[in-house]
C-alpha cells in the first residue's frame, strides 16, 4: 500500500513537472535547475518503487538512446581530462556540464509514465511562451534598452522565448486533433515567443527562425499540388512582415551587415567585430593545443597575451576575459578536440535519436521526436553567437526539455497510444 501511494505521489510530481516546467525556468530564480534536479531525483525513486513492486520486465533502450547518454556525459568527461592533464582542478568548470546528466533519469522516468500523465506536457510549452512575454513586459527597466528577465540576461532570455514559441506551435495536434481554443492557445504561444524575442533583440537566435521554417516544411505532409509552393511562400512573406513591421529587427539585421563591412576595413571593434576576434583567437588556441585544449580557463587566461602581441584589440580581450561569444568554440579552445567532439556530441546525438523516432508509426511519438529534434537544433544555432552553457540554469534547461522530449518520443505508452489515436495533421507531421 505505502508502495503504491508513493508511486501515485511521483505521478503527481511528474505531472506538475511536465505541465510547468518551462514557465518556472523563466519566472523563479533558480526554478530549471531545482526543478529538473527534483525531477531527476523523483524519476529515479519512481523507477526504483516500480522495478521493487511491480517487477517488471524492462524494454531494452534503443541503442540511439544508449549513445545519447553518452553524449550528455561527455561535455563533463572532457571537462575532466583537460583538468586532470594541466593538474588544474575547478569545481565550478564541472557544474554546468554535470547539468546534462539530469536529461538521464528524467527520460527514463518520462517514458515510464502512464499516458494520462504524459499528456500534460501538451500545454506546457504554449505556457511558457506566452510567460516568456508577460514576465518580460512586467519587469521595470529602461524601456530604451534592450529587455531582458528579472534574472536572465537579454540574450538567454530572447533564446529561451523563441525556442518555447516554436515547441508551442509544434504541439499543435499533439496528442488528439485540437480543439479550435486549444489551437489558439498554441498559435498565441508562438506569437509570444517570437514577440518577446524580438523585443529582447537577440539577433543571434534569430537564426534559427528559416531554419526550424526548412526542417516543417521538409517534414510536412504537405509538399505535393499547390501547397508545395504556398508553404514556404507563406514563410517567406511572415518573415517580411516581421521585418518590415519592427524598426529594430531591421536596425538589428543591417548592423550585422554594417559590422562585416567596418571588419573588412580594419575597424575591428563592432559587435560582430569582436565576436569574430575571439573566434580567430579560439582557433590560434586550438592548433597550438590540439588534444587537451588550453585547460580549464585557458580561453581567458590567454587574452592578455593575445592583446599585447596585437593579434587581439583591447575591447575584444576584454570580452574574451568573459566568454568566447560561440558554445563550441569554448569547449575546443579550453578543452582541445576532445571537447570539440563533446560540444558537438551534446547537439547532434540527441538529434541523431529524435531523427530515428520521427519514423515511429505513432504519430505522438513522431510529434514529440520533431520537436525535440527542434529544441536540439535551435540550441546549436544559438550557441554559434554566444556561450550557451555559461549559465548553469540554460544547462539545466536544456537538460530536462531533452529529457522530456526523449522521454515522450521513446516512451511505450504513447507509442501504444498513437497507434489507438485517429489521423491527423500536426505542423511536423
Amino acid at each position: 500500500m505505502k508502495s503504491s501511494s508513493l508511486a501515485r505521489a511521483c505521478t503527481v510530481l511528474a505531472v506538475v513537472f511536465l505541465l510547468s516546467y518551462p514557465t518556472v525556468t523563466l519566472a523563479v530564480r533558480g526554478g530549471a535547475s531545482a526543478f529538473s534536479m527534483a525531477a531527476a531525483f523523483v524519476s529515479l525513486c519512481a523507477i526504483a518503487v516500480r522495478a521493487a513492486t511491480d517487477s517488471p520486465r524492462f524494454d531494452r533502450l534503443d541503442r540511439s538512446v544508449v549513445v545519447t547518454f553518452v553524449a550528455l556525459a561527455s561535455p563533463l568527461v572532457a571537462t575532466l581530462l583537460s583538468e586532470i592533464w594541466y593538474h588544474t582542478f575547478i569545481g565550478n568548470l564541472l557544474d554546468a556540464p554535470s547539468r546534462f546528466l539530469l536529461a538521464i533519469p528524467i527520460l527514463l522516468g518520462v517514458r515510464r509514465l502512464r499516458i494520462d500523465a504524459l499528456r500534460w506536457a501538451d500545454l506546457s510549452f504554449a505556457f511558457g511562451a506566452i510567460a516568456s512575454l508577460v514576465i518580460l513586459l512586467a519587469t521595470p527597466g529602461d524601456l530604451s534598452n534592450r529587455l531582458a528577465g528579472p534574472f536572465l540576461d537579454s540574450i538567454h532570455y530572447g533564446d529561451i522565448a523563441l525556442v518555447l514559441g516554436a515547441l508551442s506551435a509544434l504541439s499543435l495536434n499533439w496528442w488528439r486533433k485540437d480543439p479550435l481554443g486549444m489551437k489558439a492557445l498554441k498559435l498565441i504561444g508562438l506569437a509570444a515567443g517570437v514577440y518577446a524575442s524580438i523585443l529582447t533583440e537577440t539577433r543571434g537566435g534569430w537564426a534559427a527562425i528559416p531554419v526550424v521554417a526548412l526542417l516543417v516544411y521538409l517534414r510536412g505532409s504537405y509538399r505535393t499540388g499547390a501547397r508545395r509552393w504556398l508553404v514556404p511562400l507563406l514563410i517567406v512573406v511572415a518573415l517580411v512582415l516581421v521585418g518590415a513591421a519592427s524598426s529594430a529587427v531591421r536596425d538589428r539585421i543591417w548592423l550585422v551587415w554594417s559590422d562585416l563591412v567596418q571588419y573588412a576595413h580594419g575597424h575591428k571593434d563592432t559587435s560582430s567585430g569582436v565576436r569574430l576576434q575571439l573566434y580567430e583567437a579560439a582557433f590560434m588556441i586550438l592548433r597550438a593545443h590540439l588534444v587537451f585544449g588550453a585547460g580549464p580557463n585557458g580561453f581567458a587566461d590567454s587574452m592578455t597575451a593575445f592583446e599585447r602581441a596585437g593579434k587581439l584589440s583591447s575591447i575584444a580581450a576584454e570580452y574574451g576575459r568573459g566568454e568566447t561569444h560561440n558554445q563550441l568554440l569554448f569547449y575546443a579552445a579550453n578543452y582541445g578536440m576532445i571537447g570539440a567532439i563533446a560540444g558537438l556530441a551534446l547537439h547532434l546525438v540527441p538529434c541523431v535519436m529524435f531523427v530515428k523516432y520521427m519514423k515511429a508509426p505513432a504519430r505522438p511519438v513522431r510529434c514529440a521526436a520533431f520537436m525535440g529534434l527542434t529544441f536540439a537544433v535551435c540550441f546549436l544555432i544559438f550557441g554559434l553567437s554566444v556561450e550557451t552553457f555559461d549559465l548553469k540554469m540554460v544547462a539545466s534547461f536544456y537538460a530536462a526539455v531533452i529529457g522530456i522530449l526523449g522521454g515522450i518520443a521513446t516512451s511505450p505508452a504513447a507509442a501504444r497510444a498513437g497507434k489507438r489515436a485517429a489521423p491527423s495533421t500536426t505542423l511536423g507531421d
